[in-house]
């Protein structure tokens, strides 16, 4: 027969685990959060990459000396250079690492009921304070 001193101590057990869970939820919330900013950073500097060529282009096409045009093309390229390299530090990022395989385990986890984002659905999408 079980005392009353023994069937308090599973709930205090349990009492514990409800609160560590209810404490781990906001930093489950906030992780995931941090990992929503990152992916919507990541998102927009590759959608601004769209641009890269274009804006160089631009540039042999506007009027001007050979020399300025030609040192207005060198500026674009350094840009653009510029542009790639923090793209490719940020994607290649132990953060990026850790955020894209949390997504790839998640989807493992519950394939289905995924809804795919679309930005026409979030009209601040390309604003990262937002």
């Amino acid at each position: 027969m079980a005392t009353n001193q023994d069937e308090q101590k599973p709930q205090v057990a349990n009492e514990q685990d409800a609160k560590m869970l209810s404490d781990d939820i906001p930093e489950e919330e906030l992780q995931l959060e941090q990992a929503l900013k990152h992916l919507k950073l990541l998102h927009i500097k590759s959608r601004g990459l769209r641009y890269t060529i274009p804006s160089m282009l631009e540039t042999v096409t506007a009027p001007g000396t050979p020399e300025q045009v030609f040192a207005n093309f060198k500026t674009a390229i350094t840009l653009a250079q510029t542009e790639i390299k923090d793209f490719g530090e940020l994607y290649n990022s132990e953060e990026s690492r850790k955020v894209l395989e949390q997504a790839r385990l998640s989807r493992e986890a519950e394939p289905t009921g995924i809804k795919p984002w679309r930005h026409k659905d979030d009209p601040n999408w390309f604003f990262l304070d937002k």
